[in-house]
């Protein structure tokens, strides 16, 4: 929804379960003025030439089962292409490693888990938070 209300010009849901990935896109089309569309993901997926950024929301490399990989054809991962992980542990997930070998501009989750720490301390204490103490403190958790 974000990306829409960015003035994103379309974006492809691309979701193994048809029914909820068409109650994202009617939402988006009903309450934005992006252009979505659903694409079922019951194969390897090709991401079109024409997209900006790719955004992994599923659970897939996430702890314990770190090793596991999209089914996505990773080819089609050029340099410059923002690549966006939401999984926070492990941060460098199969995903974001793949696609810094394909020099893609890579997002990890550990960084969407810290603005969002960030945002709900501000709004609940009124302290500006320092985000790099934030991560490094997270890293650790971690053991990156």
């Amino acid at each position: 929804m974000e990306t829409a209300l960015a003035g994103a010009a379309s974006i492809t849901i691309v979701n193994r379960d048809p029914t909820r990935g068409s109650e994202l896109v009617t939402l988006l089309n009903e309450k934005t003025q992006v252009r979505a569309d659903l694409v079922g993901w019951d194969r390897v997926y090709h991401n079109p030439e024409t997209s900006d950024i790719i955004v992994n929301a599923t659970s897939i490399g996430l702890f314990p089962h770190v090793e596991g990989r999209l089914d996505l054809d990773l080819d089609t991962l050029r340099p410059g292409l923002v690549v966006a992980d939401v999984i926070p542990n492990p941060p460098r997930t199969q995903l974001i490693r793949d696609a810094e070998a394909r020099d893609c501009i890579v997002l990890d989750g550990l960084g969407m888990l810290v603005s969002q720490g960030a945002i709900s301390i501000r709004h609940w204490t009124g302290i500006e938070p320092e985000l790099q103490v934030m991560r490094k403190k997270l890293e650790h958790i971690f053991g990156v």
